[in-house]
């Protein structure tokens, strides 16, 4: 059987045995990190004749059990003027399959692997990091429970607050994972982590991830959760990097970076609230670090044409270098951070930037949603250029003094068919500024995309 059809026969299949477990109480949705879910509860609530539910709880004997889950995810992209080049266009597919298992012996041990495989296909250029991995362990850790705490070692994804500093990076085919240790402490209202880690740079090969010193991570997360008052949350938090091979405007000589946050987030009423601040400072090359973000994020929940609708509006000011020639360095490195930062329209990284960006979002029925945003970029610094979500150079400062980068618009519609399945199709026009119109060809961008996306 073609893996295609294979894949077809999964979904179908999937499909057909899912009227039963559209109720959350019974069964719950599956999460972004999938090493997040717990499937315990299915000991004494196991329908014998559901496929589907029961790899999620293989019992081995008395408190021992492992579950088998998987995303396989195609995505098709239509890009039209490629890094604002004319005539730069693309159309390609790209493919994405993870398999993991995870393995529970008693209440204090487990064990969890993931494998992952990725392609594009039709793809201008060599296979990329960010698109291709032919085949590796994406995440492969051990998990010991000590009491109201939880050390975990071996290679896993991470994600800590809205994601904007550390994160598996959803938005590109390839996500990222690290290698190190955690220790995690939790009480009812408080979350508290200590961890290093180095960075897994991706491989396009088999098996050829290997742990790599050139970037370290280390730090302390402390979540709070006020008791008794609603909204009020709070994430304090210390991050450390040492990164070899580091590509800014100012160079690309080594550095050390010290980053302290401070987040305040919650839901208090119709209201959303995200709110984040970050310092920086540290060494690179024989110069000093000095960089911050102010980031402020407002969501209001009400119903238009009886649609619940959500409107947005987030704006921030990151950082840029003031002077590329002195050896000093004031562009923010937002770490390791999501993937598609201002939607799926991946071009703009947070460095070196102003920006505002309000949103709309509608529910339509039971399994429509309809998302519209419209982000608008500024420089805030002249002497520095634009960067990748990544954080490497995108585009030079090229001597302009131009401020203004350009404006992104876009749509998204969203259909989950069930549990299993989920179909998207999004567009994005970046329309080039004043910056862009000098510095590049300064034609408009935009991209056609449409997702298919199954777990189990």
């Amino acid at each position: 059987m073609k893996p295609s059809l294979f894949i077809a026969f999964v979904i179908l299949s999937a499909c057909g045995q899912m009227e039963a477990q559209d109720d959350p109480a019974l069964y719950p949705g599956f999460r972004l990190m999938r090493a997040e879910e717990d499937y315990r509860f299915l000991r004494q609530n196991l329908r014998p004749n559901n496929f589907w539910e029961k790899i999620k709880y293989i019992p081995l004997s008395n408190n021992h059990y492992f579950t088998i889950g998987g995303d396989l995810r195609s995505e098709f992209q239509v890009l039209q003027h490629e890094g604002w080049k004319k005539g730069n266009d693309d159309a390609a597919l790209f493919q994405r399959f993870m398999l993991h298992t995870d393995w529970h012996f008693g209440k204090n041990i487990r064990f969890f692997s993931q494998l992952k495989s990725a392609h594009s296909v039709g793809r201008n250029g060599e296979p990329f990091f960010l698109n291709d991995d032919d085949l590796d362990f994406h995440q492969l850790f051990l998990g010991f429970n000590l009491g109201n705490s939880t050390l975990e070692i071996g290679r896993r994804e991470l994600s800590y607050g809205s994601r904007r500093l550390i994160s598996f990076r959803e938005g590109t085919n390839v996500r990222q994972s690290f290698d190190g240790a955690r220790w995690i402490w939790r009480q009812p209202n408080h979350r508290f982590d200590l961890l290093f880690y180095a960075y897994n740079p991706q491989q396009v090969g088999v098996f050829d991830n290997e742990i790599n010193a050139d970037q370290l991570l280390w730090g302390a997360y402390w979540v709070w959760k006020v008791p008794d008052m609603e909204g009020l949350n709070f994430d304090i938090y210390y991050l450390g990097v040492d990164n070899e091979n580091p590509r800014f405007e100012e160079g690309g000589e080594a550095e050390t970076r010290h980053s302290l946050g401070w987040r305040h987030w919650g839901e208090k009423g119709s209201f959303i609230f995200n709110n984040e601040a970050v310092f920086q400072f540290g060494k690179i090359g024989g110069g000093s670090i000095t960089a911050w973000t102010i980031s402020s994020e407002t969501k209001y929940k009400f119903s238009l044409a009886k649609l619940p609708t959500t409107f947005g509006l987030k704006a921030e000011i990151i950082s840029g270098d003031e002077n590329p020639a002195d050896g000093d360095l004031q562009t923010f490195n937002a770490l390791y951070p999501r993937g598609g930062y201002f939607g799926l329209l991946a071009l703009i990284g947070p460095a070196n930037l102003m920006d505002i960006h309000p949103s709309l979002g509608f529910g339509i029925g039971k399994n429509w949603s309809l998302n519209l945003d419209w982000d608008f970029f500024w420089r805030h610094q002249t002497g520095d250029g634009i960067y990748f979500p990544s954080g490497r150079l995108n585009v030079a400062s090229g001597g302009s003094k131009e401020r203004f980068i350009g404006h992104q618009p876009g749509v998204q519609l969203g259909f989950s068919v069930n549990r299993f399945l989920e179909m998207e199709a999004s567009y994005f026009h970046f329309f080039t500024g004043k910056f862009l119109e000098e510095v590049t060809e300064g034609e408009n961008f935009s991209q056609l995309g449409f997702s298919v996306n199954f777990k189990f």
